[in-house]
């Protein structure tokens, strides 16, 4: 009886924690806050951003206006945040972000090609394949692009779209052609009467009509260019009007 009693005026007290284990978890704690403090700070740098499919868009370019900072933390950039940054661009058309295991984002991007040069009421404006203005100049110090003439366009800004007909139907010729014919062409005219004329370096004069088939005359115009090119002739001009295209060779 004496033992039963003893028995039950036992204390069921609680296991405490040995101290040196507490400090070890609490230390442990400490550490793993201060790394992931640590990781997401702007004083860690981890990790590399690639760039890929620009072509008229420097690294630097598509770097600022994806907002990415010099030091580069991939733990703290938010790849939708930079597919929103970009796609405010307006020389950049579609935009993928990914995240590349480990440590690597990679942008991708298709850019608006500037196709033409157009004159405005300010000057300039270079335009792509949809008539957007990508970029505007007062004078013009370097053509990369062919200058389309007769048409001139008015108070039109960056961001704006040119809707003249004539100037579309320009626009789709020049988005037809492959980048080799496209880069021998220096000028388009469209006349008073609607008729248009391709321009090459070379001086050579491409008849194009009113623009009816320019899906078919743009084939036309990269194939003889480039058999023209070949024989190394003498041409005068193209005139694509006819069922059978007509070359007029110089004297």
């Amino acid at each position: 009886m004496q033992n039963r009693e003893q028995l039950e005026r036992v204390p069921h007290g609680r296991r405490s924690v040995p101290a040196p284990m507490f400090v070890c978890l609490l230390l442990l704690l400490v550490a793993l806050l201060a790394g992931f403090l640590f990781i997401n700070s702007s004083y860690f740098q981890v990790g590399t951003v690639v760039i890929e499919g620009n072509k008229y868009l420097s690294i630097e370019d598509v770097s600022k206006a994806a907002g990415v900072p010099e030091k580069i933390n991939i733990f703290r950039l938010d790849t939708a945040e930079i597919k929103n940054h970009l796609l405010r661009d307006l020389r950049i058309g579609e935009v993928e972000v990914s995240r590349r295991f480990p440590t690597t984002i990679v942008i991708n991007v298709k850019e608006r090609k500037p196709l033409a040069l157009v004159a405005s009421a300010y000057g300039f404006v270079e335009v792509d394949k949809q008539g957007m203005v990508l970029s505007a100049f007062k004078t013009i110090k370097q053509v990369n692009v062919p200058i389309i003439t007769g048409v001139r366009l008015g108070s039109i800004y960056i961001g704006d779209r040119a809707e003249a007909v004539p100037l579309k139907k320009v626009l789709d010729y020049l988005a037809a052609l492959d980048e080799n014919t496209l880069n021998q062409l220096s000028e388009v005219n469209i006349s008073s009467g609607g008729d248009i004329a391709a321009y090459t370096v070379q001086s050579v004069t491409i008849r194009l009509g009113t623009g009816d088939k320019l899906a078919e005359k743009a084939k036309l115009t990269g194939d003889i260019l480039q058999n023209i090119g070949e024989r190394k002739a003498a041409v005068d001009y193209i005139d694509l009007n006819y069922a059978s295209p007509y070359i007029k060779f110089r004297q």
